[in-house]
C-alpha cells in the first residue's frame, strides 16, 4: 500500500477528538505501518490546554506531527496540515467526525491511481440513492463501476468532509492558497485565482448505489452545548462564542 498522511484540523474539544480518533482506528487504520497523523489543534473551544489534545493524539498515533499556533485560523491550519505532507496520497478529515463503516483505503487508493484526472475521493455524509445517476450539490454525479461517482461539473464539488486526495493536487492548490477565506470556499469557481487548478481535475465521491452514509458529524451537540458558532459560515474563518 502506497504511505498516507492523515491531516486533520482540531479545536480544543478532547471529547469530540477521541470519538473521532476512535472511529479512524476501527473503521479505517488498522495497521499504522503506512499512516502518521498530521494534526493543527487551534488555540481556542474548551477550558484546556491544548498541548492535552496533542497528547490524546499520541495515544492513537505512533507517529505524529503536531502544531499549536498562537491564535487559531481555518485556512492556516488546513495549509499547515497540507504543507507537512510528503506522501503521495492525504486523508484529510477536521476532528468532529466519525466512521459509520470500515473504509478500505487500499481500495481507494487504487482507483485514484487509476483515474489519473481524479483528484480525490469524498466519503459521502448521506444515504446514497439506489441509481447510476443522480442530482446533488448542484450537479449530476455518474456511477463509476470502479465503485465511485464521479461530478459531472467542476465547479463545487471539493469539500473538507472526509476526503482521500492525490497530493499532487493538493501540491497544486496549496501556494494558490490565501488566509482570509473559508478553504473550502476557496475551491469555487467564484475564486478566479483557484480556477484553473480545479477546473483541470475530476472529483469523486466514494459509494455505491443505495450504499448508506458512510459519515456521520458529531459536533453539532458541542455547538448546542458550548455556545459555539461559525460565523457567517460561508466566509468562516475560525470559532466564535456567542
Amino acid at each position: 500500500m502506497d504511505r498516507v498522511d492523515i491531516t486533520m484540523t482540531a479545536v480544543i474539544r478532547p471529547k469530540i477528538l477521541t470519538r473521532c480518533l476512535e472511529s479512524i482506528k476501527r473503521k479505517i487504520v488498522k495497521d499504522q505501518t503506512n499512516f502518521r497523523l498530521i494534526i493543527n489543534v487551534d488555540p481556542i473551544g474548551e477550558n484546556t490546554k491544548p498541548g492535552k489534545v496533542v497528547k490524546l493524539a499520541q495515544k492513537f498515533f505512533d507517529n505524529v506531527i503536531y502544531n499549536i499556533p498562537k491564535e487559531p485560523s481555518f485556512p492556516k491550519a488546513v495549509k499547515w496540515v497540507w504543507s507537512q505532507s510528503d506522501a503521495p496520497y492525504v486523508f484529510h478529515i477536521e476532528d468532529d467526525w466519525v466512521f459509520n463503516e470500515d473504509i478500505d483505503i487500499d481500495n481507494m487508493v487504487k482507483i485514484l491511481r487509476g483515474n489519473v484526472k481524479l483528484s480525490s475521493l469524498r466519503l459521502y455524509k448521506y444515504n446514497t440513492p439506489n441509481r447510476k445517476k443522480f442530482p446533488t450539490f448542484g450537479c449530476y454525479w455518474v456511477y463509476n463501476p470502479d465503485g465511485f461517482y464521479l461530478s459531472k461539473d467542476w465547479k463545487k464539488q471539493f469539500g473538507l468532509n472526509p476526503i482521500l486526495i492525490k497530493k499532487e493536487f493538493i501540491d497544486q492548490a496549496l501556494p494558490l492558497m490565501v488566509d482570509n477565506v473559508n478553504p473550502e470556499k476557496q475551491f469555487r469557481e467564484s475564486q478566479k485565482y483557484m480556477r484553473k487548478v480545479i477546473k483541470d481535475w475530476q472529483y469523486g465521491m466514494y459509494t455505491n448505489p443505495g450504499g448508506r452514509a458512510l459519515v456521520t458529524d458529531i459536533g453539532r451537540g458541542w455547538i448546542r452545548n458550548t455556545n459555539f458558532c461559525k460565523p457567517k459560515r460561508d466566509t468562516f474563518l475560525t470559532w466564535e462564542k456567542k
